[in-house]
């Protein structure tokens, strides 16, 4: 017969590994020098592209509508961008011809709201020269 601590020991397994399963384990695979040394390569990292970015802000001139200068917008309502970009869309064929009506109005709104100056400078295009 099978002795009291043999069933004793495999119930304790069983339970152990019921109790596994149910919990996630974490196992760190980096040690406290490597997560500070990582840590330190991406502040140095976000301190390089901040610097660039400056750089190519100050190249671009005096092209760059400061926030200040905009009035009459919320502070909530800017978006504020890490880098300069544009907002645009494609369409094909299909999509404009589905599509080429509701443009037309907008496109309409917008220059008619242009011609009578209620579009703020964020919403105006840049000129160039």
């Amino acid at each position: 017969m099978v002795s009291r601590k043999v069933v004793a020991s495999l119930l304790v397994v069983y339970v152990v590994a019921m109790l596994a399963e149910q919990t996630e384990g974490y196992l760190a695979f980096f040690t406290r020098s490597d997560i500070e040394r990582m840590q330190l390569q991406e502040r140095e990292r976000n301190k390089a592209q901040k610097k660039s970015l400056m750089l190519q802000k100050r190249s671009e001139g005096g092209d760059v509508t400061e926030l200040s200068d905009v009035e009459g917008v919320d502070e909530g309502e800017i978006i504020k961008l890490p880098a300069p970009g544009e907002i645009g869309m494609q369409l094909d064929a299909r999509q404009l011809e589905k599509y080429q009506h509701v443009l037309e109005e907008l496109l309409t709104e917008m220059l008619l709201d242009a011609r009578n100056g209620t579009l703020t400078d964020v919403l105006r295009p840049r000129r160039a020269g």
